[in-house]
């Protein structure tokens, strides 16, 4: 893993996604003014896997809401281009009275795919994600894993380009979020998306990223990236994955301000 530097980089590149500049947000809650969030300028590349991570209340939520549109900054400019968003929350949030493949359907039919062309659409998306058999049954019956699995499906049905991903796996058990991270990865590669994946957990950043921008609290800002230079595939359990999950510890509790290069044997 490398330090790019202490405060946060904006890429030179042509082929950017999403361009951040002098990002603002304020909160006014009942006459009290609170900075969530204070001039962040950052870039990040088509087909980069970026993690932020952070404490608890730094504004890794608030940053992905604004990405997604979901929230107006107070200040400052988001530029995703003509891109399409996706997003992907820690809860799956699947209507409870639908099928599995009806709560596709649905994100299939907002984002006006024709109904012959449907069925062949949700039949592709759950093969995507591995949940070829489950079209017929309702979430009460599936597991917390394969929940989360149908809202990825769900959100890969809006064919957006740009996927956000709000800790999605924090709920599951560590077998589970293990799978969860070989199949995102997987589809990542396969359908050449950006991903910008928010998480509390440094282990979880150095088996996925890229890149990972550490987040400082009050106000939130990007204190630190760092470059994940492993080599992929990854798993959890890997030496190189741990010494570069210890050193974004490091970061994170702003105890180191040079870090050297990693390999993953």
């Amino acid at each position: 893993m490398t330090l790019l530097e202490s405060e946060s980089s904006v890429a030179s590149t042509d082929s950017i996604a999403i361009r951040i500049a002098g990002l603002t947000k304020r909160f006014d809650r009942r006459g009290d003014e609170t900075t969530a969030l204070q001039e962040i300028s950052v870039d990040v590349k088509q087909g980069e896997f970026v993690c932020i991570v952070g404490r608890s209340g730094c504004g890794k939520s608030t940053l992905l809401n604004l990405i997604a549109g979901l929230e107006e900054p107070t200040a400052g400019v988001i530029d995703r281009g003509s891109a399409r968003v996706g997003m992907m929350f820690q809860e799956a949030s699947l209507f409870p009275w639908l099928t599995v493949e009806r709560n596709i359907d649905l994100a299939l039919r907002l984002s006006g795919v024709d109904r012959d062309d449907r069925k062949e659409r949700i039949a592709e998306l759950l093969e995507t994600v591995q949940l070829g058999g489950a079209a017929r049954k309702r979430p009460h019956e599936l597991s917390g894993g394969m929940r989360q699995r149908v809202a990825l499906a769900r959100t890969l049905a809006q064919d957006c380009q740009i996927l956000l991903m709000d800790e999605p796996f924090a709920a599951l058990d560590a077998i589970t979020r293990d799978a969860m991270h070989e199949q995102t990865e997987r589809i990542w590669a396969d359908r050449k998306l950006t991903v910008v994946f928010v998480t509390h957990n440094v282990r979880e950043a150095a088996r996925l990223a890229d890149r990972v921008l550490v987040m400082r609290p009050s106000p939130g800002r990007i204190g630190a990236e760092a470059l994940v230079d492993l080599r992929r595939p990854r798993r959890i359990e890997d030496l190189g994955v741990a010494e570069t999950a210890a050193r974004l510890s490091d970061l994170l509790h702003g105890q180191e301000s040079t870090l050297g290069g990693s390999d993953n044997d």
